[in-house]
């Protein structure tokens, strides 16, 4: 192994500090109540309207499944 360098490499790690300064301060200047509460409220209504759409799902597949078993629609 005669005539081989062993090189270092450096890492300057305050550029990696920097960049997630710069993006942290990103977000926290975005972040206010009013978009907290506007992304819950748009969560909650998605989980309602999945929740909707769930329970009338099963219940017409119910009503189906009674109309065919001969025992009529029941509501």
């Amino acid at each position: 192994m005669e005539g081989t360098t062993a090189s270092t490499i450096t890492f300057n790690f305050e550029t990696v500090k920097t960049g997630i300064q710069t993006v942290l301060a990103i977000f926290t200047d975005n972040l206010t109540v009013a978009n907290i509460a506007s992304v819950l409220g748009i969560v909650i209504a998605a989980c309602l309207t999945l929740y909707l759409f769930y329970w009338g799902s099963r219940k017409g597949i119910a009503m189906l499944q009674s109309a065919f078993a001969g025992h009529g629609f029941h509501v």
